[in-house]
């Protein structure tokens, strides 16, 4: 298994899982902007030889890690690929102070990936999807505290 950046051939795979994998699913051009145009965007995909089994996008801004969207192959859930693929993205998060991410209250094996890795839930965003369903918020601190520069009065 290897993990790498998402290219324009990766696209009709990733789009083709995504509507098999979520109600609400990003549109191809929405994979497009995160791939080309989002200078935030770190996207990427789990692979052997040629076949994707995951993938995931990722916004890095200022010290935030946002964990946009993230995906295992159906086929592939519950053999270990997420926490494989989960705890990999963690590594990239280099000056990042905290991650976030958004996952439906109803994806409990979802939120039990998160919550081994030590995101807690910190707030819900009632009627979040489209169907109505609710959003927990998961955080993760990555440093102790997030320092904000002193202003100084000369």
């Amino acid at each position: 298994m290897e993990i790498r950046r998402m290219n324009k051939e990766d696209l009709e795979t990733v789009v083709q899982l995504e509507r098999q994998i979520f109600p609400d699913p990003w549109s191809q051009t929405s994979f497009e902007y995160e791939i080309f145009h989002n200078p935030f965007s770190l996207s990427l995909v789990l692979v052997q030889d040629t076949e994707i089994y995951g993938y995931a996008v990722i916004w890095k801004i200022y010290e935030e890690f946002h964990i946009a969207n993230f995906a295992i192959r159906p086929d592939q859930q519950g053999k270990k690929l997420g926490n494989l693929f989960f705890e990999k993205i963690l590594e990239l998060r280099e000056g990042s102070a905290f991650a976030l991410l958004e996952v439906r209250e109803s994806n409990q094996r979802a939120i039990h990936l998160y919550q081994k890795f030590g995101f807690r839930t910190i707030m819900k965003r009632v009627k979040y999807y489209r169907n109505g369903e609710t959003a927990l918020v998961m955080q993760k601190i990555f440093a102790k505290e997030i320092r904000s520069k002193e202003v100084t009065k000369d």
